[in-house]
Parts: structure tokens; C-alpha cells; sequence
């Protein structure tokens, strides 16, 4: 099995209006997200696909520099962006196997359907 690993970042504010902390008001995070890709075979160039392809496919559906609370229906947590992040992505036909979103160097969610 080959698992491709496609890194950027994108620039956001949220709020966790739930959260009994600091974190229930508005502030931004330089976010990090990690997209995996999964195959058994490659293509006739000896790939899974493109590099390039895949990543300017990725930060089509990134929301850099939103409210994230405007854009998902869910509190945006690392967990939900997460999931979020990996629905948007099955639906724009990339066969997503994982997506990690980190909201600083320590803090991160992994998410995989199964």
C-alpha cells in the first residue's frame, strides 16, 4: 500500500462557544493539515498522482482566512475540521484516507473513517 502525504497550512478564526475557557472567544489559529492519499497500484508514470495536482485540489477546498464558524455547521474543533476537511475532499472526488489538522505544534486530530 502507498500512502501519499500532501502538507499546507491556511489561516483561520473560530470560536468554541461551548468551551469553558479562553477559547469560547474569537481567535485565530495558523492551522496545519495533513491530507493522505492510499493506493495499492500507481498510474503508468510510476505515481499515485501528481504532487502538484493533488495539493492545488487540496487548497481549493481549504477555507483560508474565514470564520469557520460562518463556514462548517458544526463548533469547529480540531475534530470537526478534521471531519469536515475529509467529507469536502471525498466529495471533490480525492480518495482520501486521512486528514490530520494540527491548531499549533502540540495539538492536533487525526481523522480516518474507519
Amino acid at each position: 500500500m502507498y500512502t501519499l502525504i500532501v502538507r499546507c497550512t491556511f489561516d483561520a478564526a473560530h470560536r468554541l462557544p461551548t468551551y469553558p475557557g479562553k477559547c469560547a472567544r474569537v481567535h485565530g489559529h495558523t492551522y496545519r493539515v495533513e491530507v493522505e492519499v492510499a493506493s495499492e497500484t500507481l498510474d503508468a508514470a510510476g505515481m499515485v498522482t501528481d504532487f502538484v495536482e493533488l495539493r492545488r485540489r487540496i487548497e481549493a477546498v481549504i477555507p483560508d482566512h474565514a470564520d469557520l464558524n460562518e463556514v462548517m455547521d458544526l463548533i469547529p474543533t480540531a475534530e470537526n475540521i478534521a471531519a469536515w476537511l475529509f467529507e469536502r475532499l471525498c466529495t471533490e472526488g480525492i480518495p482520501v484516507s486521512a486528514v490530520t489538522v494540527w491548531e499549533t505544534d502540540h495539538y492536533g486530530c487525526r481523522y480516518s473513517p474507519s
